[in-house]
């Protein structure tokens, strides 16, 4: 009974969609700022104060269904220029293929060369979205994004 117990716990701890992370992991601006814009490969400009990241890749159905709803979230005037998109283990020409075909919106496209800053993040896989605050990732969203999750968050951080 009691391993059945802990079976269950086990897995409900570890299903949930949605997590306030466990550790604090720290994101430092010259951590960001070694990523690298989609479309003009030049370094970005960004600080930790506030971001929602959200790592994707062209090949991920998955990051079809949240595309339009991260668009739509930065197009709210206190989310403007926060809303950062990462492409993560993919190749360029295929990431801009993604976009022309599903579309830019206003939002920042930035990409990881060599995947450190996502495996210093903790990601576990595409989608998963992160909120940043203070330097502080205080929030991570595993799978794609729901319409409930869009709407917590403006709530919470708007």
């Amino acid at each position: 009974m009691k391993i059945k117990f802990l079976i269950f716990f086990l897995l409900l701890a570890f299903c949930s969609n949605s997590e306030i992370t466990s550790k604090n992991i720290e994101i430092q601006d010259f951590q960001i700022q070694q990523l690298t814009d989609l479309e003009t490969n030049k370094n970005s400009e960004l600080d930790s104060n506030f971001l929602i990241i959200n790592y994707w890749a062209s090949w991920c159905l998955e990051c079809i269904e949240e595309h339009d709803l991260l668009i739509s979230l930065n197009e709210i005037k206190s989310f403007e220029g926060k809303v950062v998109l990462i492409s993560f283990q993919d190749n360029t020409s295929n990431s801009k293929e993604f976009l022309n075909k599903y579309g830019y919106g206003n939002l920042i496209y930035l990409t990881d060369l060599k995947s450190k800053f996502a495996i210093n993040s903790g990601v576990f896989g595409v989608p998963e979205t992160h909120i940043i605050q203070n330097g502080i990732i205080i929030r991570k969203y595993l799978g794609p994004l729901s319409f409930g999750d869009v709407e917590e968050i403006i709530f919470l951080y708007s």
